[in-house]
């Protein structure tokens, strides 16, 4: 690896030529790139849902899907610009390439590849997706308890929820439940302690919640003391679970006042599957509605928005 190794920049290279792959490969490898290859269009897109990824070289004219629709839908969701595009061709005519800038394209590279110049659009793209990241991070993020804000957490789960309902057009997506989570008692612990120990608090439970966030899941914090979590899970029990996980290590949590006095809090989740819902907005109704029974029948517990009306199950009820 040669010096100025970029390792976590993700570089994808779609192109429909075996040889183009290879050598494109090759030689970002050799500057400490990690490369990722595509055959198509299609299979770019499938790559780029599943990495995180910093640049995409793709060629305009490819099977299945073109390199104009590729970066026209990878633009469509990528709307904070965490990828930097450089679409290939062979073809000189002006209205083409206007169309390819129309279509969310950042450069031109014309074939044969110039190496160098290559390079140089490369690290050009590395230092424009780093600007849009910190920025990204910076508008995404909740400034006490570093989980993402509300705006963001709901721009995600919105697109997670098209997923699953296929809008996307892609193929069957992971079932998946949200979680609300609402701390007990919270006014009385910013009553008794200040408001800085109720900061405390938060801090100390957005640390719970997001050190047992499930691969594919995401947390965010809705206002106040009120947060949010998406579980993928096949099977509402395996969300059940997590919640549960989440409630018994809150229950455990000790908090430190400045002055060395120690205070705990509890906190009450309410579940509702996804599935069968038509909107977000009528799923986060049904989770507030369990979050509710939650706190209205003795908090410190679990609720679960179901069918069959409300069983009790140890720590957790379904409604």
């Amino acid at each position: 690896m040669k010096s100025g190794s970029t390792a976590e920049t993700n570089v994808l290279v779609a192109d429909d030529s075996s040889v183009v792959r290879k050598i494109l490969k090759d030689h970002l490898e050799a500057y400490g790139y990690r490369v990722l290859l595509a055959r198509d269009g299609r299979e770019a897109l499938d790559l780029y849902h599943l990495h995180d990824i910093h640049i995409l070289i793709t060629d305009l004219e490819m099977p299945r899907m073109d390199g104009l629709e590729l970066c026209w839908l990878i633009r469509a969701e990528d709307d904070q610009h965490r990828t930097f595009s450089i679409l290939m061709t062979a073809d000189d005519d002006i209205q083409r390439r206007i169309e390819a800038f129309d279509a969310g394209a950042d450069e031109f590279l014309t074939k044969p590849i110039d190496m160098p110049m290559l390079r140089a659009r490369v690290r050009a793209g590395e230092r424009i997706t780093r600007t849009h990241r910190v920025m990204a991070e910076m508008l995404n993020t909740d400034y006490l308890t570093g989980v993402l804000n509300r705006r963001r957490f709901m721009e995600r789960l919105e697109q997670q929820h098209r997923l699953l309902q296929g809008g996307n057009g892609t193929d069957q997506a992971t079932p998946f439940a949200v979680a609300l989570f609402d701390i007990d008692h919270f006014k009385r612990v910013n009553d008794t302690y200040g408001h800085s120990n109720g900061d405390l608090a938060l801090t100390l439970f957005a640390q719970t919640c997001a050190a047992r966030v499930p691969p594919g899941g995401f947390l965010g914090r809705l206002g106040g003391e009120e947060f949010c979590m998406v579980l993928p899970a096949p099977q509402v029990e395996t969300a059940i679970a997590k919640a549960e996980e989440i409630r018994v290590a809150t229950e455990a949590l000790t908090a430190r006042t400045a002055e060395g006095a120690l205070f705990a809090f509890t906190v009450s989740i309410g579940i509702c599957p996804a599935d069968g819902t038509e909107t977000v907005a009528d799923l986060i109704k049904r989770a507030d509605e369990s979050l509710y029974f939650a706190k209205n029948s003795g908090r410190n517990r679990t609720v679960v928005c179901g069918i069959d009306g409300v069983v009790v199950k140890a720590r957790f009820y379904v409604m």
